[in-house]
């Protein structure tokens, strides 16, 4: 038997038993944002919408009503990358914005970052990542401060001609390894 019989039983035995294919793949979703995202207040935390679903299973997450909102689906323990395109419009001094995680409410320990703009033409991405234990129907949030509200701060999402678009956050996510919902308080404490 050589090895192209050998993956051709697997496969067979895979399509022919979707419970096996439904462990095999584990949760996953890539989202997106298609406009700026300013706010207007400073020092104060805002949402981050994701208005498009690149790719998701696994996990929940609708478009349109509270867009900031991922519902787990199943319970593991999640390695997530926020890439946050960041900008201002206006400004001479440096200038910072905060992005970070927020689970069921609560924002996530050690999960902030900061990113100075220096001048009002500046833009840069940043990068949050966190591995995250999180339980089916916990709710995560991508969340966002300024340090001044009157310089256009914030997200920005850049269309080049001839080219993609530029979101103005690309959020990917990936569950590692499943776990027992008991254990959780004694693996992640």
């Amino acid at each position: 038997m050589n090895i192209l019989n050998i993956f051709s039983i697997i496969y067979e035995l895979l399509i022919s038993n979707t419970k096996i294919l439904k462990v095999m793949i584990k949760a996953f979703a890539q989202m997106s944002c298609n406009h700026d995202q300013r706010p207007r207040k400073a020092k104060v935390p805002v949402p981050i919408a994701l208005n498009v679903n690149d790719a998701i299973t696994g996990i929940e997450h609708f478009t349109s009503k509270d867009n900031s909102i991922i519902r787990i689906k199943q319970s593991g323990l999640y390695f997530i990358i926020a890439a946050p395109q960041i900008g201002r419009k206006k400004g001479k001094i440096s200038r910072y914005v905060d992005i970070w995680m927020r689970k069921n409410g609560k924002d996530v320990p050690n999960s902030n970052i900061r990113a100075n703009l220096n001048h009002g033409s500046s833009k840069d991405v940043i990068i949050n990542q966190s591995m995250i234990p999180l339980t089916r129907e916990d709710e995560l949030q991508v969340m966002m401060s300024v340090e001044t509200g009157n310089e256009g701060l914030g997200l920005e999402a850049i269309t080049p001609k001839g080219e993609p678009l530029i979101p103005s956050i690309i959020l990917s996510m990936r569950m590692t390894e499943e776990y027992d919902e008991l254990l959780e308080d004694q693996i992640f404490e």
